[in-house]
């Protein structure tokens, strides 16, 4: 019978690695804002769904959760928000910001 050998596992992927020293600081920062891009452009296809009249609104809500998702992240890797590099804390904030930009060019919801 063959033993549990831990060895030839795969290692950790690689958003989720907490040694991210290996890596220079332009991988990182370009692993960060392909992240950040596809969050948006996943909350802009699933806003894309709802009615034409509420479908900014519905993506200004998918850009604040999304936003969450990535604190949870950083919050699950360990990161340092004042890192030297970007890291998902600076991803939150570019989507939180996306997200409170557009509510305040919206205004308020339309009523029926």
């Amino acid at each position: 019978m063959a033993t549990l050998n831990p060895h030839g596992w795969p290692r950790l992927p690689d958003w989720l690695d907490p040694h991210e020293h290996r890596r220079s600081p332009g991988e990182i920062n370009q692993e960060a804002l392909g992240r950040c891009c596809i969050a948006v452009a996943f909350c802009l296809c699933f806003a894309a769904l709802a009615p034409p009249d509420v479908m900014p609104f519905a993506f200004a809500g998918l850009l604040f959760l999304a936003g969450i998702a990535s604190i949870s992240l950083a919050v699950v890797r360990g990161d340092r928000p004042l890192a030297s590099h970007l890291t998902a804390w600076d991803e939150a904030a570019l989507l939180f910001t996306g997200s409170l930009g557009l509510r305040l060019w919206l205004g308020p919801f339309p009523v029926n």
